[in-house]
This record gives C-alpha cells, structure tokens and sequence, in this order.
C-alpha cells in the first residue's frame, strides 16, 4: 500500500492574484520563483491570508539567512526576483519536513495524536463548528462528514496554529481547556507592495538574532518544522525567537488523509503551546501597542495590541500604526520601523504611498471558542509620516481622532434621548425589543475610513513638501460633522414620522445633539490651534 504523501513544495495549494488579475494557485516553491509576477494572495478568508504571509516570511528568513543588513536587504529589493538558487537549496534541503502526510514529520502536526481518534476534518474549519463550538456561520456537528483536498487542509492547518480560537478541545490524556491563537490577540499589519516579492521584502525585517536583530532569546531560533515534532501534552514557554514566533504551534494536530492521499476527511486536534508570560509587546513585529497606565504606584501599567473593531474602523489607531512620535505610549509595528530605514536611508522613495493591510479574527463573547467575524481594514501609509519627526503631526492625527469619536458618543447620547422618550410610555416587552441604538453607528462609522484616508495622503504630502496641513484638516473637520449631522437628521426623520407623538421630546434631543456637535468643533479648532500655532484656525473658519 502506497504511503499518502502531498509534497507542499511541489503541490498547488497557495491562492493567489496574478498581476495580470487572473486567480492562481501555486506550490510553496514556486510562490517565491514567481512572486515578482504575482499580485498578492487571496485566501478564503482574512484569517488564512496572514496565517500564510507569516508562514511565507519564515521560509524566506531561512533561505535567504537573513537579511542580516540594509545592504543585503537592498539587493533583494533591487533584483528583479528573489534569488531561485536560495529558494530551491532551502526548500531542497527540508524536503520532507514540507509533507503534508509525512510519517515521522507531517508538516506542523504531531504525528503521536494518531493515538486518538480522528473527528470531523470540519474542527479544521473556522467557518464551521464541531460539537459543541458552533459558530454564526454554520451549525455542522462533529458527526458531519466534510472532505478536504489536501490544499484545503493545509491552508486551514496553517490557518489554525495562528487563529484557532480558544476553548475546551479534545485532551491527550487530561488537559482540554486552550488559550486562542497567537493572532486573535492582535491586529496583523501587513505592509503592501505593488507585488508579492515587494510585500514579502517590505514585511522581511534585518534577521540576526546574534547581533539582536530582530531581538535575540537564550535559544536558537528556528521555525516550527525545522523542530522535532513536538509530544502530544500542551506546554508553555517563551519564544526562541522571530521565526519560531511566526510558526507558533498553537495546537497539536494530525490529519487523516484518505487511503490513496487524495483528500483529508479527519483530524485530531489538541491544546498546544501556549506563549508564557507577557511576550507578545517585546517579541511581536506585526502588531501595533498602546501603553495603559496603572492607577498603582508600583505598577508600570501594561502594553496591549491594537485588534480590529467590526464597526470602528482601524484608522483611528492611525498614529499607532504611523507615527513615532510618542514612544511612551505608543509603538507601532516594528515592520514599519524597518520601512522607514530603508526611507531614511534612500532605498525607497520618501514620496512612496504604501498601504497597510490588518487583518483579524473576532471570536464569540460566549467563551466557546467559535469565531463571530473576520476583518480585513486597509489604510494609506505615506512614507513621509513614517519618517516624520514633528510631535505636531501625532496631535493632529490624534485631535482628528478624538473628533470622529466625541461625534460618535453625541450619536449615541441622541440615540439615547431618544430611547429615554419611547420608553416612558410603553411596556417592558417593547422596550426589550425595541432596537439597540436605532442604526446610528451603522450610519457614522462606515463612512469615516474614505475621508480619513485622504487626509493621511494629504498629511504626507504636507510633510514631504513642508506646506501646512491646515486646510486638510478643516476638511475632515467639515466631513466628519457632516456625516453625523446626517445620521442624526435621518433618526429624527423617521422617529417623528413613526412617533409624532414624541416631537418634542424628539426635537429636544436632535438640539442638544447640534449643541454637542458645536462645543466639539470649538475644542477641535483649539487643539488644532495648539498643535499647528502658526496655521492657526481663523475666528471665521470657527462655529
């Protein structure tokens, strides 16, 4: 009988966009051979799609053993592909460590879990659910049969050890209970180029973990499959380094291939390893931090990962994504640190546009490890900010911010106001089902990301050039209060016509808005004022 194998080096398995705008799918070998002629990659969800850039960005550290300097880093960038002899040599020479159906080494699995008995390959999919953690977006059980190409399945294999959601799995011996991938915690930021091999590179930053670069641990770093499987029982431990971060076993799987290799119709999955302590802020290259204050005295507060919001969008962490310009309290991805050198350095054009892609994972707030939604949010990144030195430029952004949001509550007060009128006269079962905020977000925020990106263009222009950001930012001023201006005028519309007999109530509410809406552009016009003293905003340009 013929051992099932499914060589990932050799095998199509990796979706992705030609430039040309034709869809593709192509082997672990050839995404590097032709990455320069490939567009991007494009998964089946937002999820997968980071799952393999990050897998992608291991095997290229490892081919190319590094970069170690910019000046390395510089002839990648230059070359008109990435170098087939470095490829094909690694990939040569961890040939079986890529088998999908491996015997002794199945590529990022645990071939000990062949001890127990394999569920439904439906636990391998995150827009299904398998016994009890059922999700909103199918309500398949563990006793469904779901059959899976082997493409399928490693996708969804890589997908799993960096987005599994937590919860209770089936235990090797004791333990069930999981924490939820490594990526559920964060916002994975994605620099884009015009190609696959420039968005590999712009996300490759300078390896050396003996000279500390990236950052350096007491172990050597490796990827996962570089590694002796691991056992069966979870662990915890700190990360070996960037490679090993990017491999993380989450989860010990193993999946079933069908007798002849040719799909994959089980897979048992078990709690892995978990990251040990608070890694995440000093180990993490993807991932934009806020600092949070402690109100103790002995505490120095904490840093925590941007993560994506389903209704407000990622852009209002603009200045942590971008901007250094207050390292106290902010750290934005360390990728775009590594972007900016090369800027500084000349090997990129300080006029350049790059856009950030972030994706992420929402789970459930039942706790039962299932997952609600997928993100995936871009914005513009100017190299001109990313280099910017002028604290002003933050306070700008961040006032820009802080308008969108004190507009956003002003709604949700009205909203409020409005709810205080219906209820005072109808009974407890239509007030419970009486609607949450009636729309008003969904009428705010989506419209917020299209102007936003156009005042961080204008704003790099301004930077790169040395002009006044100053009629851009009126700009957004003026937009932002139109939209809420908008969504308001809209509820009170159809309140009054579906309640006339709450006008004024109805009326009151919409004048405390307008109120509202005035006091926050006078404050923004003094935040901008402050930050910008000599573009200043003219007492005619004030409400």
């Amino acid at each position: 009988m013929t051992t099932p194998s499914f060589d990932l080096t050799t095998e199509r398995w990796i979706p992705v966009i030609r430039c040309d705008g034709r869809p593709d799918t192509v082997s672990l070998r050839d995404v590097f051979l032709q990455a320069h002629e490939l567009r991007w990659l494009a998964a089946e969800a937002a999820s997968m799609t980071a799952a393999l850039h990050r897998l992608l960005l291991a095997v290229l550290h490892r081919a190319v053993g590094g970069p170690t300097t910019s000046e390395r880093w510089r002839e990648l960038w230059t070359a008109p592909a990435l170098p087939a002899d470095q490829v094909h040599h690694y990939l040569d020479a961890h040939a079986d460590e890529f088998d999908l159906f491996d015997a002794q080494r199945p590529f990022l699995q645990c071939p000990e879990l062949g001890k127990l008995e394999a569920r439904s390959a439906a636990q391998l999919v995150h827009f299904r659910s398998a016994g009890s953690n059922g999700t909103l977006f199918d309500q398949t059980t563990a006793a469904d049969t779901l059959i899976l190409s082997p493409g399928e399945a490693a996708r969804w294999l890589v997908t799993v050890q960096s987005y599994d959601p937590g919860g209770t799995k089936t235990a090797f011996t004791k333990t069930k209970t999981s924490q939820a991938g490594l990526c559920n915690r964060f916002g994975v930021v994605l620099v884009e180029g015009s190609t696959l091999k420039e968005t590999l590179l712009l996300n490759t930053c300078l390896y050396d973990p003996a000279n500390d670069l990236p950052w350096s641990s007491a172990h050597e770093d490796r990827p996962a499959w570089e590694a002796a499987p691991p056992g069966p029982e979870p662990s915890e431990r700190l990360p070996y380094g960037w490679l090993d971060l990017l491999t993380w076993p989450t989860r010990r799987v193993l999946l079933r291939p069908t007798g002849d290799g040719t799909a994959v119709d089980g897979v048992a999955i078990t709690p892995g390893t978990a990251l040990k302590g608070d890694e995440l802020y000093r180990a993490e290259l993807m991932a934009a931090f806020e600092h949070r204050a402690s109100k103790k005295k002995d505490d120095a507060g904490s840093w925590n990962p941007v993560r994506l919001h389903e209704l407000r969008g990622v852009w209002r962490h603009a200045r942590e994504m971008l901007l250094v310009d207050d390292e106290q309290r902010h750290q934005r991805p360390r990728v775009l640190d590594h972007v900016a050198e090369q800027v500084e350095e000349g090997t990129l054009p300080r006029d350049a546009v790059f856009t950030i892609r972030v994706f992420g994972q929402q789970l459930d707030d039942s706790g039962g490890g299932s997952v609600y939604t997928w993100l995936e949010e871009q914005v513009p990144a100017p190299a001109a900010l990313l280099n910017a030195r002028n604290p002003e430029i933050g306070g700008v952004l961040g006032s820009c911010v802080a308008l969108a949001d004190e507009l956003g509550d002003a709604l949700l007060r009205l909203a409020e106001n409005c709810r205080a009128a219906f209820r005072a006269e109808h009974e407890a079962k239509e007030k419970r089902n009486a609607k949450h905020n009636f729309g008003l977000t969904q009428d705010y925020w989506p419209h917020l990301p299209a102007p936003f990106a156009e005042l961080l263009l204008d704003l790099g222009r301004a930077v790169n050039v040395g002009t006044s950001p100053k009629a851009s930012v009126l700009e957004w001023k003026h937009i932002t209060c139109d939209i809420a201006r908008r969504a308001a005028g809209r509820l009170v519309t159809q309140l009054q016509e579906r309640q006339g007999r709450h006008l004024y109530e109805f009326a009151g509410a919409h004048e405390e808005f307008e109120r509202n809406v005035s006091k926050q552009r006078r404050i923004f016009d003094d935040r901008v004022t402050a930050f910008l003293p000599q573009h200043g905003v003219d007492d005619d340009e004030r409400e």
